[in-house]
């Protein structure tokens, strides 16, 4: 297949160099002067200062900028150029399902009988055209407790690729602009084949990719019909298809993800209608919408030193818990499967006493079905915190890499993983609470040394 020629998305002839997008930005905050500064510096390819080593990638910066001249796809593009020059960290093989070890496959030591059962068959599952799918997607694979098991899933055929990559969502949002190319090619490769008219998915970000980001960045269109997860849960609540006769009442605050504030807030209304017919009160976090706070993962996107990556993930997350406990509510509710996964880990590692929940699974709780709450969620953090240390240790003696593979190896990956003891050790220690307290202790200590922002 020849490769199509990537589009710049950022305007740079509508910038006008005024900074408040940098100035703006709820964590960058830099000072107007030099906000004008840093973007003079990433138009023209010079060193930056701040911007390429502390942004999130939340993409607040696009809805600051009067202009609309897309400074969030220029940091991108530099950090693509990062990329070209230097290949990805080294840790970074931890979500690359085409490199081995990787979370997914390492994560398959630690599954249940029942989560194996439900990941075999949505991985193995080969649509027809008159199917209406649900693309799983690669962070809902990691948690599949949220969605397995649940009659939501009478409506689709679910499906599980976690070599489509969230269509390049996360890639994207570190800055791997050429590698999300090939992968839009390949999803479309791949729905051509399906011939599946109606495909529905889970993440904001993927709406996103799927509808702008691909045919309007990477010249790849899909003609497709793509559902979002939320406002076809909120159309058949307000029909009546889906029942919700356990209405909660709690409180609760909502993490508003990154992607979420694409498409100029499209996403966000849905989410809190939902919450709302559960029987939620909402109480707000200081930063929302527009202004929301990463839950860390892009903090993982900026190009950090390798070791300094776990600690500023969950120092950038540890913000969002501070926030969410201010509020005095029941519960944080996130509605990105990749966020979850974060917020739990930084919950575990912080010692916070908030609860977590998916809106899915505030959904399916609302509609009287049972869940193995919070006891899954505290195990899969932990699986994930173990797995994470790991790979850490095994990222100090490996080498910056360039991603050369964007479909994985049926035949080593996924089900297949090596023996890896020391994880297996690692894990098993995990179970003893004087252990999680000694790490979480030791974790914080480490924070402040070992995190670059």
């Amino acid at each position: 297949m020849k490769t199509k020629k990537r589009s710049q998305a950022f305007r740079e002839d509508l910038c006008d160099l005024c900074g408040l997008c940098l100035h703006l930005c709820p964590v960058l905050q830099l000072p107007i002067q030099q906000a004008k500064e840093e973007i003079k510096k990433l138009i023209d390819g010079n060193k930056s200062e701040t911007v390429l080593y502390k942004c999130n990638t939340c993409l607040s910066c696009n809805l600051y900028c009067p202009k609309n001249a897309n400074p969030y796809q220029l940091i991108l593009e530099r950090w693509n150029d990062l990329y070209k020059k230097r290949g990805a960290p080294a840790l970074y093989r931890f979500v690359t399902p085409t490199m081995e070890p990787n979370i997914w496959q390492l994560l398959n030591l630690f599954l249940s009988r029942q989560e194996a059962k439900w990941i075999y068959k949505w991985m193995n599952y080969v649509p027809k055209p008159e199917d209406r799918i649900l693309l799983i997607g690669n962070y809902t694979h990691l948690f599949p407790f949220i969605i397995g098991g649940s009659k939501l899933l009478d409506y689709f055929k679910p499906m599980d690729r976690i070599d489509q990559w969230e269509g390049g969502a996360y890639l994207y949002q570190g800055g791997y602009l050429d590698v999300v190319q090939r992968i839009a090619e390949r999803c479309k490769k791949d729905f051509d084949e399906w011939n599946v008219k109606n495909i529905a998915h889970t993440l904001d970000a993927v709406q996103y990719i799927f509808s702008e980001v691909h045919p309007k960045e990477m010249g790849v269109n899909h003609n497709r019909n793509f559902i979002n997860f939320n406002e076809w849960l909120l159309e058949n609540i307000n029909s009546g298809e889906i029942k919700l006769p356990n209405k909660l009442n709690i409180t609760v605050t909502v993490h508003d993800n990154c992607f979420s504030k694409s498409l100029d807030g499209a996403f966000w209304d849905a989410p809190r209608e939902l919450l709302e017919k559960c029987g939620c009160r909402i109480i707000e976090m200081k930063h929302i919408k527009k202004d929301s706070l990463c839950c860390g993962f892009g903090a993982g996107a900026s190009w950090v030193k390798n070791m300094s990556i776990p600690f500023d993930i969950i120092s950038e997350g540890a913000k969002k818990f501070r926030e969410a406990e201010q509020t005095k509510a029941d519960a944080l509710i996130s509605y990105c499967g990749g966020c979850i996964y974060l917020l739990w880990a930084a919950r575990e590692l912080m010692g916070s006493k908030i609860d977590i929940y998916h809106l899915i699974e505030i959904i399916r709780i609302s509609m009287g079905e049972k869940l193995n709450y919070p006891e899954d969620h505290i195990k899969r953090a932990w699986d994930i915190i173990a797995i994470i240390s790991y790979q850490l240790l095994l990222s100090m003696v490996q080498k910056r890499f360039y991603i050369s593979h964007i479909t994985y190896d049926k035949n080593r990956s996924t089900f297949k993983p090596k023996r890896h003891s020391l994880l297996k050790v690692i894990r098993i220690l995990f179970n003893l609470e004087l252990v999680r307290k000694i790490y979480r202790k030791t974790f914080q200590l480490l924070m402040p040394i070992m995190k670059t922002r």
